[in-house]
């Protein structure tokens, strides 16, 4: 049976490797290194069944700065489930557990991704919400998800971590 529990620091050296497996690449698993080192993890979540970390997920802070008002959010960044196990609904798991810690966390207004608009749109992401954010990224795949309706102000700019090295 598959388990979804928070991270923990034992489980870093399997996730930097499912990450890199997932992605067939270090660059999300060295993202995972910056974010820890400059201390802007929430929280991460594993998916694990017998003792084997099957899947990842990660969010971190993130600034929404208006003229009238600075909120803080979460960038979920990134998210992987080993190659071998997907299409399983693990990703789905770590995506909805995810979402229910930050939405218990009343400092938080919303979460921002990068994804697929397929995949993301189901769990309540929004490209058109994304839209009216001033971001280092647009289109479709640049979503949006927020706990309460407006909360987001039109024109607000993004600030992610500096961990994303996107100066």
């Amino acid at each position: 049976m598959i388990e979804i529990r928070q991270e923990e620091m034992k489980d870093r050296g399997a996730v930097l490797q499912l990450v890199h497996d997932a992605f067939g690449q270090w660059d999300e698993s060295d993202l995972i290194k910056r974010l820890y080192l400059e201390e802007e993890v929430l929280f991460g979540l594993v998916a694990e069944e017998e003792g084997k970390v099957l899947g990842h997920i990660l969010f971190s802070v993130m600034e929404v700065q208006s003229p009238e008002l600075i909120l803080s959010a979460a960038a979920l960044a990134p998210l992987a489930v080993l190659p071998e196990r997907q299409k399983e609904g693990i990703g789905s798991k770590l995506v909805e557990a995810g979402i229910q810690i930050c939405r218990n966390n009343v400092d938080l207004a919303g979460i921002i991704v990068l994804g697929d608009p397929d995949y993301y749109r189901r769990f309540g992401f929004s490209s058109e919400l994304a839209e009216k954010l001033d971001g280092p990224f647009t289109g479709e795949c640049f979503m949006a998800l927020e706990f309460r309706k407006a909360v987001l102000p039109e024109g607000a700019k993004i600030g992610y971590g500096k961990a994303f090295a996107l100066e």
